[in-house]
C-alpha cells in the first residue's frame, strides 16, 4: 500500500480515530479521577465532581484536537483551515455536543443501574472504591456497572465525534466526498 493509499484508506482512518478516541477518553478519565482523588476531602463533593469533569474534558479536547489534526484525518481538503481559530471553535462546540450526549448516556445508564441493581454508578469515585476495597474492587458490582456504563457512554461519544469530525470538520477533497454517494 502506497503512502497515498494509506492517507485515503477509510479503515486506517477509522483505526487512527479509534486510537485517538481511546487516548482522549483515558486522558479524560485519568485527569478527572486524579483531581477527585487529590481534592476529595478539601472541597465539597459536588464541586469537585464538576471541576474534575470540566478539567478532564478540557484536557481531553486539547489532546483530541491535536491528534485528530496532525495524525487521524490525513485526507483533508484544506489542511491549513484545520488550524484556524474558527475551526478550533467549531471543534470545541461539536465536542461539547458530544460531551452532552455522553453525559445523557451516562445518566441513562445510571438510571438503569439504580432501577435494576439499586446502585448508582455516578455517586462515588472509583479511586475511593479502590482505596476502600484494595484489589477487592474487581469483584464489586458497582465497579463493573461503572465500567460498562463508561464504555457505553464512550462508544456513543466516539460515534458522534467520528461523524461530526469526518463529515463536518475534516472533509475529504470533493471528488472523494462524491464517491461516498456512489
Amino acid at each position: 500500500m502506497t503512502k497515498e493509499e494509506k492517507r485515503k484508506n477509510k479503515w486506517l482512518e477509522l483505526l487512527r480515530f479509534t486510537i485517538c478516541g481511546v487516548i482522549a477518553a483515558l486522558t479524560d478519565y485519568i485527569v478527572a479521577q486524579f483531581i477527585v482523588f487529590a481534592f476529595n476531602n478539601s472541597i465539597d463533593r459536588a464541586y469537585i465532581i464538576a471541576i474534575s469533569t470540566a478539567i478532564g474534558f478540557i484536557v481531553s479536547v486539547i489532546v483530541n484536537y491535536l491528534i485528530s489534526t496532525f495524525w487521524v484525518f490525513q485526507n483533508v481538503a484544506d489542511k491549513e483551515k484545520t488550524k484556524t481559530p474558527k475551526f478550533i471553535m467549531w471543534f470545541i462546540l461539536l465536542s461539547i455536543g458530544g460531551l452532552l450526549l455522553s453525559i445523557g448516556a451516562m445518566e441513562i445508564c445510571n438510571l438503569i443501574s439504580e432501577f435494576s441493581l439499586n446502585i448508582s454508578v455516578t455517586s462515588d469515585s472509583l479511586m475511593n472504591l479502590i482505596k476502600e476495597s484494595g484489589w477487592g474492587f474487581l469483584g464489586s458490582v458497582i465497579f463493573w456497572a461503572y465500567i460498562i456504563s463508561f464504555g457505553i457512554k464512550t462508544l456513543i461519544g466516539l460515534i458522534y465525534n467520528y461523524f461530526t469530525r469526518k463529515y463536518i470538520l475534516y472533509k475529504a477533497p470533493k471528488e472523494e466526498n462524491l464517491s461516498i454517494l456512489k
